[in-house]
């Protein structure tokens, strides 16, 4: 065997192509607007107050030309040479900035957290320009410094120089540079200013106008879109061929007005990750959530989330076992707009201003500077239009009617990172996911809790106008006089007749609804009913098999004692569909005097079976020495009380209670009352005024919207009321209901 084989060689070493710089900067940065954006990232990095930006040499349609230029100035704390030598020119350096606090890069003046940690800035220089010159001085230093870079001899791929082929080598790529005496930073001036020519891209107006918008709303969006003042004073300005554009984002003043005026709530808030809780006000009113609400939980199986995660990503983000999302902390702020057509408040947008807001939607931003692309006009980084389409387009916001922004930072979301594209957050144990997931449920809870209130709340109003009493019978009669009084006889005595069509299909559409509410109250009465008796049913079979089987092999003792036990539940069965039979309208047509309390032991015997299964105490109270007597039918007080069982039970299985649950019905026969009340969670006090109106239900999707409507239809009928009252007057925590029997005298 040759020796050679056991010779020492040289390692083998990394020594990239030139070309690299291209895909560094070429083909990772999107566009030409992603690039620029990154250079003046890098001046707020620089603790600069302002930056200008100035386009030269373009056409009056914002194309560039040959001789084009674009130069970046800011104000900076510039760049010595050793910072130069050491870390500009490496790529990736470890330790950017010597100001370290808390784990976040901080900038030496401003402590402005910074955005460039992987040194993608330089490489936007050659993304725009194949010819660069920079010029830097720091506030101690006597010299400018000049850095140049010309590329121009080179094609785009660094394959080529001089228009021959040739093997090009990053190391072999010479940058010039050399220190002068302050020529463009004259007196105390200091920063960095940067000149770009020989541009490699192609810019017009649509471009220009992308750059602008951009611009416009980097940072600290509270300030650029309503008239709060901003903290950490960061102006851009642009320049166009000389002139200064003085508007960067000519719809701005618009949003702001429609901010401020148009918009229906105002939501401002937080998510906590220790405790998995919402914290925000909404309008003038303060709410908190938590994931383990029953206000949130129905709405978590809305969304699927991709989520992987480990000890070492735990550790990483310093999540507890009881943190089930890997985000972390972030701040929220969101203005909700209402596009429904037929407005007739306030909040009507025209078509222009629904125009104006479509160009905004959500953005992040990580310490005041924002994430890109989130929150453009095409980019549904939230997945709203996509559930929207999936699911029912009701229960969510379109991406048209919100404006608001997710404020995130290095040091409460680790896992939330910029991919080093730029072009939206690296998936780290899906932290990203869980962000989406978590906004989506508190942007749904809003739409179906607070926005649903206020849509029933218009739509309640609307109806009222249109069917307000004499309303329409005297437009009618005002427009029959009026055409009688220019002659117009024939068309007069038309308007009468379509007056009497209209009170003749009035009359039956009422009598349709009283039809209609009857069913609609015995389907939701015999659904509990039917669900006993189905029970008992299954129960009789089960018997019935038992005594099949007995008959063959056992004494007559215990056929004798199956067949009782098998009679006795039939004749349970028996009297269950007696009690269903009297909901219906055919058998309670005829009114009479009629005792509750016998009515409400039906009423208990129904629902013992569920009662006890959730452990629900029921207790019934006897006040007066009168019994309470009602003139009705036992259906129309069955199904009142059914309802309210219905109601009671549902919030009382649902809402986690650390004390015993409880309905308590005290009957009050001299005062002609009967006070239903629980312990449960109580009505939300921002639906108490709908509770009784048709198809609004505090349950969401569970609920029909029909029970307390049809309860309060059908005792208004007879001539009684039922209202909910405040719980704390009867020593109550839950809802309180209290229903009076007596018929007030005209």
């Amino acid at each position: 065997m040759s020796s050679e084989l056991y010779t020492p060689k040289e390692p083998f070493i990394f020594r990239p192509y030139a070309r690299l710089l291209t895909m560094l900067g070429e083909q990772l940065l999107k566009n030409d607007c992603v690039a620029l954006v990154e250079l003046i990232k890098n001046s707020y990095d620089a603790d600069a107050n302002s930056v200008e930006v100035f386009f030269k040499n373009f056409t009056d349609v914002k194309g560039n030309k040959d001789d084009s230029i674009i130069i970046v100035r800011d104000d900076g704390s510039g760049m010595s040479l050793e910072t130069v030598q050491k870390s500009w020119m490496n790529p990736a350096t470890p330790t950017k900035y010597l100001s370290k606090q808390k784990g976040n890069l901080l900038s030496p003046v401003k402590k402005r957290v910074v955005q460039g940690e992987k040194g993608i800035g330089r490489f936007a220089l050659l993304k725009l320009a194949k010819k660069i010159t920079v010029t830097t001085r720091t506030p101690d230093s006597n010299l400018e410094l000049v850095i140049r870079f010309d590329f121009t001899s080179f094609d785009n791929e660094f394959l080529n120089e001089n228009g021959k082929e040739k093997e090009i080598f990053l190391d072999e790529l010479k940058i010039d540079w050399d220190e002068q005496i302050p020529m463009k930073f004259t007196g105390n001036t200091h920063g960095t200013i940067i000149e770009l020519e020989n541009l490699k891209g192609s810019w017009n107006d649509k471009f220009f106008q992308r750059f602008t918008s951009d611009i416009s709303i980097l940072t600290d969006p509270i300030s650029r879109l309503t008239h709060k003042l901003s903290t950490d004073n960061f102006v851009i300005n642009i320049y166009f061929n000389g002139e200064k554009i003085i508007d960067e984002d000519k719809d701005l003043e618009g949003i702001k007005g429609l901010i401020e005026n148009k918009s229906v709530f105002h939501i401002d808030g937080k998510f906590k990750n220790a405790n998995n809780t919402f914290e925000f006000k909404i309008n003038e009113n303060t709410e908190k959530v938590c994931l383990e609400d029953e206000r949130i939980k129905g709405l978590l199986p809305w969304r699927q989330r991709n989520r992987t995660s480990n000890k070492a990503i735990e550790k990483q983000s310093g999540q507890t076992k009881d943190q089930e999302y890997s985000c972390g902390n972030f701040d929220f702020q969101f203005y909700i707009f209402d596009f429904s057509r037929g407005l007739e408040n306030k909040y009507l947008l025209t078509r222009f201003e629904k125009d104006l807001l479509k160009n905004h939607r959500v953005y992040l931003y990580r310490d005041g500077v924002r994430v890109f692309p989130y929150g453009d006009p095409n980019d549904d980084w939230l997945n709203i239009d996509t559930y929207r389409g999936v699911g029912r387009a009701g229960d969510y916001f379109s991406n048209d009617q919100i404006i608001g922004w997710i404020d995130i930072s290095q040091k409460e979301n680790p896992l939330l990172k910029d991919k080093t594209n730029r072009e939206g957050l690296l998936e780290l144990g899906g932290a990203s996911n869980d962000l989406v997931f978590l906004i989506g449920v508190i942007l749904t809870y809003i739409k179906r809790s607070h926005f649903a209130r206020y849509l029933h709340k218009e739509k309640q109003k609307k109806r009222a106008k249109v069917v307000q009493e004499g309303e329409l019978k005297a437009q009618f009669e005002e427009l029959n006089q009026s055409l009688r009084d220019v002659g117009q006889t024939r068309l007069a005595d038309k308007v009468t007749k379509l007056t009497k069509d209209y009170e003749d299909l009035h009359d039956i559409l009422i009598q349709r609804a009283e039809i209609t509410e009857d069913l609609a109250g015995v389907g939701l009465s015999v659904e509990m009913a039917s669900h006993d008796i189905m029970l008992l049913m299954g129960r009789a079979q089960s018997i019935g098999i038992e005594l099949a089987q007995l008959a063959s092999k056992t004494s007559t003792n215990e056929i004798h004692g199956k067949a009782d036990m098998l009679v006795g539940v039939l004749q349970r069965i028996t009297i269950g569909m007696k009690d269903v039979q009297s909901l219906f309208r055919s058998t309670r047509r005829r009114r009479k005097n009629l005792k509750i309390e016998p009515i409400l032991d039906k009423i208990d015997g129904i629902y013992s079976g569920l009662l006890k299964k959730h452990n629900i105490d029921y207790q019934k109270r006897l006040i007066g020495t009168s019994p309470l007597v009602a003139k009705s039918t036992d259906g129309v007080i069955m199904q009142v009380l059914i309802n309210l069982f219905d109601n009671a039970t549902y919030w009382l299985e649902t809402k986690n209670l650390a004390y015993r649950r409880q309905i308590e019905v005290t009957l009050n026969g001299d005062k002609g009352e009967l006070v239903f009340a629980d312990n449960g969670p109580g009505v939300d006090l921002n639906d108490i005024p709908y509770i009784f109106d048709p198809f609004f239900s505090g349950k969401g999707q569970e609920g029909r919207g029909l029970g307390l409507y049809i309860a309060r239809q059908l005792l208004e009928r007879n001539g009684y009321t039922i209202e909910l009252i405040d719980s704390n007057k009867h020593g109550n925590t839950g809802a309180t209901f209290i229903i009076n029997f007596l018929v007030e005298d005209d």
